[in-house]
């Protein structure tokens, strides 16, 4: 019995290139709407509640168009918000994942959190048109990282809880509300954002000198970053 792979033909290959250049084509339309949406719904912010007639002009696109990927704009939305919360977590994992001070790894969630939130406010205000906190909190990915930082910190000695849900909870709470503000201001106020972090470390029992220690670390890392961040300024 002969156990060799046939070879594709020539017919296989123009067929399989055919699919591949579709399935291109189909994803950059895609990409094409989500981004005008998202011009759409920042622009139209503080006028008026946009319409899929808006999405389609700024895209350049006909309705039966933006009907082959999006039933509705509530749908494009929930892509919007899926793929910044995916972005946010791929900007700390690349950022901060090799970081080797536990309590700096915890400090740089919040930190990387207010200061987008400073530096690009409108783009982070959409966020509340979505539930951006909401696909956080569910993605596996965030999870692992949170717990895995939070109980390194832990067994180093360099934070103190009982619950980690508890912890979760406080760090996401107290930067979700430190963001609102920030965004609220349309101000980055590194002093702030500074003095909330201080805070949210000192209520993990670390003194203030440590949380400093801890903020400077993960500051200077994302500093060191931020050519590769295309909101920074």
């Amino acid at each position: 019995m002969n156990n060799e792979t046939a070879r594709p033909t020539k017919m296989d290959e123009e067929l399989d290139f055919r699919v591949r250049v579709a399935r291109e084509k189909r994803e950059r339309m895609r990409q094409r709407l989500l981004f005008a949406a998202l011009d759409v719904f920042l622009v139209s912010e503080r006028t008026k509640p946009p319409v899929i007639d808006d999405v389609i002009l700024k895209a350049g696109v006909s309705r039966g168009t933006f009907y082959k990927y999006f039933d509705s704009l509530d749908e494009v939305l929930a892509e919007l918000g899926q793929q910044m919360a995916d972005e946010m977590i791929e900007t700390y994992e690349r950022i901060f994942a090799q970081l080797s001070d536990p309590a700096a790894k915890v400090v740089a969630g919040p930190l990387l959190s207010l200061t987008h939130a400073g530096m690009q406010p409108q783009k982070v205000a959409f966020t509340s048109k979505v539930d951006f906190v909401g696909y956080l909190s569910l993605s596996k990915r965030l999870g692992s990282i949170v717990t895995a930082c939070l109980n390194e910190a832990k067994q180093s000695g360099a934070v103190h809880f009982a619950s980690l849900d508890a912890a979760t909870d406080y760090i996401i709470g107290a930067t979700v509300e430190g963001s609102r503000r920030m965004m609220h201001n349309q101000l980055f106020d590194k002093e702030y954002l500074h003095e909330l972090v201080l805070l949210i470390m000192r209520g993990f029992g670390m003194s203030n000198e440590q949380a400093t220690q801890a903020i400077n670390i993960a500051w200077e890392q994302l500093n060191s970053h931020s050519d590769n961040l295309p909101w920074w300024h």
